[in-house]
């Protein structure tokens, strides 16, 4: 089943789409890919531009189905089914995504539902990666303006077009080490999904994750608590008098140790997902 001869790569006449999809949904299951049959139509759906409904019907061309056959052996190799699709769904919409830039994954949408209750004059958002906390804040008319930044050059290119992508206005992009800099402007909201996890739970995540999605995404290298900590320094220098900051958190992380790190902010919220898992922090800023 690993002979790419299956396909009938190197013949002229392309295979049909059932037995694509069947055929390369086994060799992605051989490879420990569980969910291939479905990907394989996500893909093809997208190539062809088709729906779910008409896909089985749809003819495909040779050109179409070697880019296929590549998103399979790619996938086989356990690259991230998103970056091979080029995109990454968030809050009912695509972005693009690519190596440069973390998933967008559910969890992060907890983000957008804490703050999505009331209107705010501006946002900044830490560690915006492909920008779509930013954006999906405009889009969602929770905020006019935010300011995304992040260190990475890549990271901030892929988020500069996703927003004109989504004819996102007001959304501006900029480069900030936050360990090393403070954006020297106030905001009503602070918002980061910053890299908590632990260097050892880091070495410890799979292939999938740590063979392809950038580091400096994922992990601080350290403990998992630097960038709470440096948030816990600068938040007061941040925020608008009642302003709120709303950030991702691991799912074992201990909510004690976490008040620690903000323990002059009187006001602090803990939010659950859908697992009831711990996963989001509400943080509200000390009236003087």
């Amino acid at each position: 089943m690993h002979n790419l001869e299956i396909y009938d790569l190197h013949r002229n006449k392309p295979t049909t789409i059932r037995k694509l999809i069947k055929q390369g949904s086994q060799f992605l299951y051989d490879h420990q890919i569980y969910n291939g049959k479905k990907e394989i139509e996500w893909f093809l759906i997208d190539i062809l531009k088709c729906n779910n409904i008409n896909l089985y019907d749809t003819k495909i061309n040779k050109a179409k189905y070697n880019i296929a056959i590549d998103f399979l052996l790619s996938r086989s190799k356990q690259v991230p089914f998103q970056y091979l699709l080029g995109k990454g769904s968030f809050y009912g919409r695509d972005f693009k995504v690519d190596k440069n830039v973390l998933i967008p994954r559910p969890e992060t949408e907890l983000l957008i539902d804490i703050i999505k209750e009331n209107k705010y004059k501006n946002m900044l958002d830490i560690g915006t990666g492909c920008g779509c906390i930013a954006i999906t804040a405009i889009l969602e008319k929770i905020t006019k303006n935010v300011d995304g930044v992040d260190i990475s050059n890549a990271a901030l290119s892929i988020a500069r077009e996703n927003a004109e992508i989504l004819n996102t206005k007001n959304a501006h992009f900029y480069k900030c080490n936050i360990l090393e800099e403070t954006p020297n402007r106030k905001y009503d909201v602070v918002i980061s999904n910053p890299p908590y996890i632990s260097k050892k739970e880091y070495a410890a995540l799979n292939n999938e994750v740590k063979n392809f999605e950038p580091d400096i995404a994922l992990t601080d290298f350290n403990n998992g608590m630097i960038f709470y900590k440096r948030y816990a320094e600068i938040l007061n220098e941040l925020l608008n008098d009642e302003g709120i900051a709303v950030f991702e958190l691991s799912a074992f992380f201990s909510k004690s140790n976490f008040s620690k790190i903000f323990e002059n902010f009187e006001e602090i919220e803990f939010f659950d997902d859908l697992n009831n898992d711990c996963r989001a922090v509400k943080i509200t800023k000390n009236l003087n």
